[in-house]
């Protein structure tokens, strides 16, 4: 343990790239928690309505993680072989695959939003408030996507501060126009949505600001996104097609375990996305490092030293574990006051307890995933592998565990959530052997 905590150089970098990744991570968790908060002052239908309408978001934005974490492979990269005409072509292809994602929700939500809604609950008020939400919000998916692409090549270039300001001003604006809309105008539900449609317009402003004045290295001549060959864009797509495969059948399974809730009814979906959004405030930490190893771990490939690669890795999964696990101590310890801001029904509440407690014993393994699959193997292109790995746990044991408990056995909601919690220990077994075996660490440009 000496031994690992003497390595100033690698945690000087580290936690230079992660520090701004926590408080972004933070941020944006804050903003779910505010919104969840200033919702659930209207009671478990207006909660579940809009917890439930966020998991065809949900689905959205980690296909839009999956599109742009292959491409910070690539940037990240180029960006160790300093070689920034790679990384404009990169982001180029990132934004149209962006916006292209952003379309075809859209539609979805405009052509068919009582079908979206109708597959995770059974109760109408959720249906036609959820449905309120969406219409409203959907123009914002565009533009999240272009926030997206650019945080995610400003942070493959090491400048995750700018991320996080940007991020920082988003969460101001929603709390002032989710007061004004909800409370003070009186439009619920509807409000919530619009606050986040503007706050999410004022991100992208400050961002495009930030990025023009400092004249960053992802800058260019707009010709100079598109100037891509056809061998280009097989390289691409060689080692993104994957991952963006894995985050949308990932993303799809995790949203039908959701499904498989509403036969657990209102109450226990109300408790699942409280529990959500307080485990996103919990694992931002591990997530940082998972995200910071990715970027350093890219870096060190792309200028060849596979060595420090496979070294720097080992010390990522170290410090994960025990960061990850000093949070789950702490969620334990804040856990039932957490849960007293909602004004939920008592059973609401002790579900959401119980949840709570899986989620502090999950954690390490939860964030430990990540770092592996999203941190590690990604980085040096193993994206096959880890494809297979998220598809399989999640459809063959997650699903099928929400399904037995919550539809055939009709179990509570802490029975159901613990066993479909229990992917995560058998993707940890796979994903740490493919990390030992060192097949990863190879250079892509």
């Amino acid at each position: 343990m000496k031994n690992f905590f003497s390595d100033k150089v690698f945690f000087k970098n580290l936690f230079l790239i992660i520090i701004p990744i926590i408080f972004q991570e933070l941020l944006n968790s804050s903003v779910n928690l505010v919104d969840n908060f200033m919702i659930g002052q209207l009671g478990e239908v207006a909660i579940t309505s809009v917890g439930l309408a966020n998991q065809i978001f949900f689905v959205f934005n980690l296909i839009l993680f999956g599109v742009n974490s292959g491409a910070a492979v690539f940037v990240g990269q180029y960006f160790g072989k300093g070689d920034f005409t790679g990384i404009h072509k990169v982001i180029g292809l990132g934004v149209i695959l962006s916006l292209l994602n952003a379309l075809i929700f859209v539609s979805a939500i405009y052509f068919a939003p009582e079908f979206l809604m109708s597959l995770y609950s059974k109760d109408s008020a959720v249906i036609q408030e959820g449905i309120n939400y969406l219409q409203i919000i959907a123009p914002a998916y565009f533009v999240i996507a272009f926030i997206m692409a650019i945080n995610s090549a400003l942070k493959a270039i090491r400048k995750t501060h700018f991320p996080m300001i940007t991020t920082f001003i988003a969460l101001l604006t929603n709390i002032a126009l989710n007061y004004l809309f909800i409370f003070k105008l009186g439009y619920g539900v509807k409000g919530a949505a619009m606050a986040t449609l503007c706050a999410r317009c004022v991100e992208l402003t400050s961002q495009l600001l930030i990025v023009f004045s400092k004249k960053l290295p992802i800058l260019t001549n707009i010709k100079n996104y598109f100037k891509f060959n056809k061998a280009f864009v097989k390289s691409y797509f060689d080692v993104c097609t994957p991952v963006i495969l894995n985050e949308v059948f990932w993303s799809i399974g995790i949203s039908v375990c959701n499904m498989a809730y509403k036969f657990s009814g209102t109450d226990a979906q109300s408790a699942v996305q409280i529990t959500g959004t307080v485990q996103n405030l919990f694992t931002v930490m591990g997530v940082a490092i998972g995200g910071g190893c990715g970027i350093l771990l890219s870096n060190v490939l792309g200028y060849g030293d596979i060595e420090k690669a496979k070294d720097y890795s080992k010390k990522c999964m170290v410090l994960t574990v025990i960061i990850s696990s000093i949070m789950g101590v702490i969620l334990i310890v804040l856990s039932p006051y957490i849960i007293d801001i909602f004004k939920v029904k008592d059973l609401v509440k002790d579900y959401t307890h119980k949840l709570l407690m899986i989620v502090a014993f999950g954690i390490v393994f939860k964030t430990y995933n990540y770092t592996t699959i999203v941190g590690i193997l990604r980085s040096g292109g193993d994206t096959k592998y880890t494809a297979i790995l998220d598809f399989s746990s999640v459809w063959f044991i997650g699903i099928p565990m929400a399904f037995l408990g919550a539809y055939f056995l009709d179990l509570p909601i802490y029975i159901t959530y613990a066993m479909v919690y229990s992917e995560e220990i058998v993707k940890g077994f796979f994903s740490s052997a493919r990390v030992k075996k060192n097949k990863w660490a190879k250079s892509l440009v």
